[in-house]
C-alpha cells in the first residue's frame, strides 16, 4: 500500500508541533526556572528527530520497503516545518499576549544561570562581568519579526536534520538486470 508522502509529513509535523506546544505552555505553567531550563534543555533533546526517524521507518514499511531519498526528504522537512510553523505561533502567543514580561523575565534568569554556571566553572568576575553585558538590550524584543526571524533561521537547521534522517530511512529501489 502507497502511502501519501504529504500528509504523513503533515500528520507527524503537527503531532511534533503540539507535542512542542504542550512542553512550551507546560513548563511556563510550572514556574519561569522549569520553562528557562526546559526550553534550554529542549533545544537539545532529539524528541522530534527519534518521532521522525520512527514513523520514517514505518513510512518506509508501508511502502513496500522502498523510500527514494526525495521523497524522504520531502516527509523529514515538511514534518520540520509544520512543526516550526505551530511553534512559532504558540511562541507568539505566549510572549506577546499571555505573558508579555516573559521575554525579560526569561532573560534575566538566563543571566542568573549563566553567572552561576561562569562561577562554577572558575571564571573569573572580570569575565563574567564581560558576558554579562554582551547581552543585547534589544533582543527584549519578542514581536512578529524576531519570531519570523528565529523561525527562519531554526529552519535552516532543521533543514540538515532533515537530511540526517533522511539518510538513515530512505532505501532505493532495486532493480534487477
Amino acid at each position: 500500500m502507497k502511502v501519501k508522502i504529504v500528509n504523513e509529513g503533515l500528520k507527524y509535523g503537527a503531532i511534533c508541533g503540539i507535542l512542542a506546544l504542550l512542553l512550551m505552555f507546560g513548563s511556563w505553567s510550572m514556574g519561569l526556572s522549569t520553562f528557562v531550563s526546559v526550553q534550554f534543555i529542549g533545544a537539545f533533546v532529539p524528541y522530534m528527530i527519534a518521532i521522525l526517524l520512527i514513523a520514517g521507518f514505518q513510512l518506509r514499511k508501508q511502502n513496500e520497503g522502498v523510500l527514494p531519498f526525495s521523497e524522504a526528504l520531502k516527509f523529514s522537512f515538511l514534518s520540520y516545518v509544520i512543526a516550526a510553523i505551530i511553534t512559532a505561533i504558540g511562541t507568539y502567543i505566549l510572549f506577546n499576549f499571555i505573558d508579555k514580561d516573559l521575554t525579560v523575565k526569561t532573560l534575566q534568569v538566563s543571566l542568573e544561570k549563566t553567572r552561576a554556571f561562569m562561577e562554577k566553572m572558575g571564571a573569573s568576575q572580570e569575565d563574567i562581568q564581560k558576558a554579562m553585558a554582551k547581552q543585547d538590550p534589544s533582543k527584549q524584543d519578542t514581536g512578529f519579526g524576531r519570531v519570523l526571524l528565529g523561525t527562519g533561521l531554526g529552519l535552516i537547521w532543521d533543514f540538515v536534520k532533515a537530511l540526517l534522517i533522511t539518510l538513515v530511512i530512505r532505501k532505493e529501489e532495486k532493480f534487477d538486470m
